[in-house]
């Protein structure tokens, strides 16, 4: 194996800050490759709201601070007409979640006051914010009342542990270690959250002009499943939310119901709906008769399909799924205001789009495309829509740029609020090929992308850089990543493709992995990668593989099948399933569905589908790059790993990022695991 001189992380990284800062001399207009702290530069629209006439849009301006390494929220008002726009709330205030009043008069959303989040409200008319709430836990999600006086919100309720130990008092002015944590629930720290606070999720109503705070479920179990917003009923009598009320909830996975509370003191909460699965995501039609949800019917599958049920409230009739016939993941019902028929969001082959269920079961597409909001990965994940008087908000699909804030109006799109289009004009962008190949072993057909160098010339010959989505039940599309910017500004071919488990496809594609993963969706990324060398502009000697998350599975998983790589970044990957079932926070899921036992009724099945059964056939020069507070995938895996390629003697270095959680934590954390990769492919070839 021969190597090329490479600067180490920290010299690429100070490259960096050199690139970013134009010489005196240079052209100020002169186009420049996407560098690493442009991703200080660009801004999203998140979670864009349009307001009950539809004539403005309230939306959440994400940008990340250079100074404190953070992302920050600013809250965002934009007239949907001429797109004049101003500043409500600061960042501050750290806004997020915001939902209009129904007059139209104010808006609250969940932000910073004190030591915890909390319930506030901003005035349009004066920009006056007022603080509505004072919890220990923070708010998960709320809804306003239909006459604007009342907001349900969903909240943690503590509950204390019974003590079976005391010590004893210590002396004064003793230095002893910190008390044990003593842990009894499962399960007991989550990614991105960490340590979990005992208690359960219940369900509160705040009367705005008297301040009173009421709590209206009680008991075991969690109200307000999946941090879905409850909905209340036109009369605002009562409300329905998603509740699993089993005091093992939260070991069963996967399992919810919807009931409606009623407000009135003595009265009990009706369940709606019984069957065996996971109903979420309530919505009640304008008149009070019917109720839409997201669903799905509980099957022994890594891959459960949501869809859009119907449930008339009246008579014994049951729900009825809307989107069956659409085959495609389904979610975020919203009534149309007449009652007539039901918006949802669905995923269709790397985009979101949104469709229209009627009642008679009939579906179209009203918005053909809308986009994502991670900007570290081509995802269609983290797609939203709100609408109102016949208009829909969203984020845009872009190639080039992150997403616009986008508005659909009488059968058009229109950008109302381009936040980085100053930033698009100096830089130069490589080209985005759409691209679909058959899979060598079946002739399945594999939908993907190819993101060429800016200055591509197809006589030259260049690396390729394979990137894997995680998931594994996911899918990557046609939006801009600054990671795989990144990677083609450094002269990087990239590929990225939805093998079979990817969404967007299918039930029947997505379930093609269930037990078989890694399996098959292995040879669909080497069939794409066979078809890229075969157009002659690939270096077959430079080759890189590498993922996050399922991604890292697969790229860990690839390195045990082949030694065609020159290099591979596994990013936060499963390497030993049994391990991680018994570590990660979703232990349940995969235990339940991912697999036909738990770990130790069939440890050969578990052991067989681990990368690290192939680790004694790696000799592929490896990166590891993990989060060390990363609770979904935990560094214990990496390490696994890690270890057995040292004892192996094969070339490795474990990246471990400090405090951060499976997205990777931090701006700074996202870069160096991004240059750190580039800088890992840079020095070695085959």
């Amino acid at each position: 194996m021969r190597h090329r001189h490479c600067p180490s992380l920290f010299r690429l990284l100070a490259l960096a800050l050199l690139l970013s800062a134009p010489s005196a001399g240079a052209a100020v207009d002169a186009a420049r490759p996407v560098e690493a702290l442009d991703l200080y530069r660009l801004e999203q629209p998140i979670d864009p709201q349009l307001s009950p006439d539809g004539r403005q849009v309230a939306v959440l301006r994400q940008l990340r601070d250079i100074q404190t390494d953070r992302v920050r929220n600013e809250l965002w008002l934009v007239a949907a007409e001429g797109g004049e726009r101003r500043l409500l709330v600061g960042s501050d205030r750290s806004p997020g979640n915001p939902r209009w009043s129904p007059d139209g008069q104010s808006i609250a959303f969940i932000g910073k006051e004190g030591a915890s989040p909390q319930l506030l409200r901003v005035s349009l008319a004066d920009g006056r914010v007022q603080v509505l709430s004072a919890l220990r836990q923070a708010p998960r999600s709320f809804a306003w009342s239909p006459d604007g006086r009342s907001i349900a919100y969903v909240a943690l309720v503590e509950r204390k542990a019974t003590e079976f130990f005391a010590l004893p008092s210590k002396p004064d002015g003793a230095q002893w270690a910190t008390p044990p944590r003593i842990v009894r629930d499962y399960p007991y720290r989550a990614d991105g959250e960490g340590w979990l606070v005992p208690g359960d999720m219940q369900l509160f109503v705040l009367e705005l002009g008297s301040g009173r705070q009421r709590q209206l479920t009680n008991g075991p179990g969690d109200w307000g499943a999946r941090d879905e917003a409850p909905a209340w009923f036109p009369d605002g009598q009562s409300i329905v939310v998603s509740a699993d009320t089993d005091p093992a909830a939260r070991r069963r996975a996967n399992q919810g119901d919807l009931w409606r509370v009623p407000l009135r003191e003595g009265e009990a909460a009706q369940r709606l709906t019984d069957d065996d699965g996971f109903e979420t995501s309530p919505a009640v039609s304008p008149d009070g008769r019917s109720l839409a949800y997201t669903g799905w019917r509980k099957r022994a599958n890594s891959f459960q399909r949501t869809d859009i049920f119907l449930l008339p409230l009246q008579g014994t009739q049951r729900a009825r799924n809307l989107t069956a016939p659409l085959d495609r993941n389904a979610a975020s019902p919203r009534w149309r205001e007449d009652g007539t028929g039901i918006h949802f969001l669905y995923q269709d082959e790397g985009v979101n789009r949104v469709g229209l269920a009627t009642l008679m079961g009939e579906s179209r597409v009203v918005v053909p495309q809308v986009g994502n909001t991670r900007l570290l990965l081509p995802s269609s994940s983290g797609g939203t829509y709100s609408a109102a008087a016949g208009r829909f908000a969203f984020p845009s699909v872009e190639a080039d740029r992150p997403a616009t804030l986008a508005l659909w109006s009488e059968g058009r799109q229109r950008v109302l609020w381009d936040m980085n289009a100053e930033w698009r004009v100096g830089k130069a962008i490589g080209r985005l090929e759409e691209i679909r190949i058959a899979s060598k072993p079946d002739r399945r057909s594999i939908h993907g992308w190819i993101l060429y160098p800016p200055d591509f010339d197809p006589t030259r010959r260049y690396p390729l850089a394979l990137d894997i989505h995680g998931g594994p039940h996911l899918d990557y599309g046609p939006m801009f990543s600054i990671t795989h910017h990144l990677y083609a500004a450094a002269g990087y071919v990239v590929l990225f493709v939805n093998p079979r488990g990817s969404i967007g496809y299918g039930e029947e594609f997505a379930s093609l992995i269930h037990l078989a993963y890694p399996g098959r969706d292995h040879d669909d990324l080497m069939s794409a990668v066979d078809s890229v060398i075969a157009r002659g502009f690939i270096d077959p000697r430079r080759l890189y593989i590498g993922g996050g998350s399922g991604g890292g599975v697969l790229s860990s998983w690839a390195i045990g099948k082949t030694d065609r790589f020159a290099a591979a970044s596994v990013k936060r990957p499963v390497i030993n399933w049994a391990s991680t079932t018994l570590t990660t926070d979703i232990g349940a899921v995969m235990g339940q569905y991912w697999f036909e036992r738990m770990p130790w009724e069939q440890p050969d099945k578990y052991w067989a589908r681990s990368p690290l059964s192939l680790v004694g056939k790696v000799t592929t020069p490896t990166l590891i790059i993990t989060g060390e507070e990363d609770w979904r995938t935990p560094m214990s895996d990496s390490e696994q790993y890690f270890q057995a390629l040292q004892l192996r003697g094969v070339e490795s270095a474990l990246m471990r990022l400090p405090e951060a959680s499976h997205g990777f934590g931090r701006p700074s954390q996202w870069l160096a695991a991004i240059l750190g990769t580039i800088g890992w492919y840079d020095q070695h070839t085959r």
